[in-house]
């Protein structure tokens, strides 16, 4: 299992298009109180001539869905990313629109410092991921081996 993972980790470094999911655990700390909350994150890179990245996400808290799309780049191990963020309170009818921006640090499992404004109040948001990736391609658009590949051609040769 260890060998398969490092062998996905080698074999990305040459990749130029890569896609990710996985779970996500934050802590939410601001107005006056501290709530974890856990979610999904999924994200599409392209390191072809500038690195860059579009992720989405659905997070779960106490009383509280959150749906977020970002703008990502990143050098190596580091990066950030902002973007919108739309809350539903599951308590009582409200939607909330804010802002979110993050720092992290990471391969496939990592850290990062998210802040976010909603409605008139901010949250620094630390947090711990996982990403499993999949479908990543060389710069010829090929498949990269090791790394799981969900399209699916047939050659009639």
């Amino acid at each position: 299992m260890v060998f398969l993972l490092f062998s996905g980790i080698i074999s990305t470094t040459t990749a130029q298009s890569l896609w990710t999911i996985g779970p996500m655990v934050h802590w939410n700390i601001g107005n006056k109180m501290t709530r974890a909350s856990w979610g999904v994150e999924f994200a599409y890179w392209n390191w072809n001539h500038f690195p860059y990245s579009i992720d989405g996400g659905m997070e779960f808290g106490r009383q509280r869905i959150r749906l977020y799309s970002e703008a990502q780049t990143g050098i190596g191990i580091l990066g950030l990313s902002a973007g919108p963020v739309l809350e539903f309170q599951t308590k009582k009818p409200a939607l909330r629109l804010g802002f979110q921006g993050s720092l992290w640090a990471n391969y496939f499992g990592g850290v990062n410092l998210r802040f976010r404004r909603i409605d008139k109040h901010g949250y620094f948001c630390p947090g711990l991921y996982v990403k499993i990736p999949f479908n990543a391609r060389d710069e010829y658009g090929n498949p990269i081996k090791g790394i799981p590949d969900y399209h699916h051609h047939h050659d009639d040769d």
